[in-house]
């Protein structure tokens, strides 16, 4: 069979060009360490690629949320425990206020140290996380979510909880609104049995305290005022109690939730470890196997140049 010079010269220079491009292949892989460059190396492969790392891409994303959940809590936490221990305080000095020995004085010393607590916790109640955002103002976070206008404190966040995802199937509070913490306690502003009571708010228990005492309602032991002023005093105690309970109990509530999501911060852990491996037994290269290749395409390509090289040096291509 006869060749035509063109075709033969044809032959060379696409023997050529095949050696190099998977010498250029090879050389690619072994420098980005990936078995698979471009999707066509490997159709199905590459789609489980692709599919692996959307995985560790959101799993990723819930141990950032993870993260910020933890960071938000645990500041949430510390502030309640501010309260909590403000509160005690503030019980301490209503049971000494409460004693007949007490003149108007000393109650007033006590006021003006209760005033400082109901600042306190109004302020603990304003408090922000690491981005700003206020901790108790539900889904209006951006804004000051308890007010002080004369003594009288109002919420002006909303009743929301803002929910963080930590899995594919769940998802985490990352704190509580300040409605249900500090507003919507089940206490007695006149006596009744609490379990009957109305809604009433920390700041209002503490201030009317407060305004008792700075009264102090004419009490000395043995005359009128004095029952009522025991009276007052008592109830407060009560919700002061309730107050604390509620705050202990979300508190708990607080501590379940870091127990919940340092649990699936750890299962998340494991997951992306078992989707590297499975990405790299997928993509990674063999650079033994790809160095050996490498090598025998090396000589393959100097092969096909010698063989062009001979090749041009026929007679037929010298009368061209």
């Amino acid at each position: 069979m006869r060749v035509a010079t063109s075709t033969a010269y044809s032959q060379g220079v696409s023997a050529m060009n095949t050696q190099n491009f998977k010498l250029n292949k090879t050389m690619l892989q072994l420098s980005t360490g990936k078995r698979i460059v471009t999707p066509s190396d490997d159709p199905a492969g590459a789609a489980r690629v692709l599919g692996l790392n959307q995985a560790k891409s959101r799993t990723e994303q819930f141990q950032d949320n993870i993260d910020v959940l933890k960071s938000s809590l645990q500041v949430e936490e510390t502030a309640l425990d501010s309260i909590v221990n403000t509160l005690q305080r503030v019980r301490e000095l209503t049971i000494q206020a409460n004693n007949d020995t007490y003149d108007a004085s000393q109650r007033a010393a006590i006021s003006l140290e209760i005033q400082e607590h109901f600042e306190a916790i109004t302020g603990f109640a304003n408090t922000t996380n690491g981005n700003g955002e206020f901790l108790f103002g539900g889904y209006n976070n951006r804004d000051v979510p308890f007010e002080n206008v004369a003594g009288v404190v109002n919420y002006r966040g909303d009743q929301g909880q803002q929910l963080l995802q930590i899995s594919a199937t769940r998802q985490v509070a990352s704190g509580n609104n300040g409605f249900d913490t500090f507003m919507n306690l089940r206490g007695s502003d006149n006596g009744s049995n609490p379990a009957d009571g109305i809604p009433m708010s920390i700041f209002a228990i503490v201030k009317e305290l407060q305004v008792t005492l700075e009264n102090n309602d004419g009490v000395i032991s043995g005359v009128v005022g004095a029952e009522t002023f025991h009276e007052t005093m008592s109830r407060t105690i009560g919700n002061i109690d309730v107050a604390l309970g509620q705050i202990v109990d979300i508190e708990a509530s607080i501590g379940a939730r870091l127990n919940a999501i340092e649990s699936q911060e750890n299962a998340n852990e494991d997951y992306l470890v078992q989707l590297a491996t499975t990405l790299s037994n997928t993509q990674d290269l063999d650079y033994n196997e790809a160095i050996s290749r490498l090598e025998q395409e090396q000589i393959g390509l100097q092969a096909s140049q010698q063989t062009f090289t001979k090749i041009q040096g026929l007679s037929l291509f010298n009368f061209l």
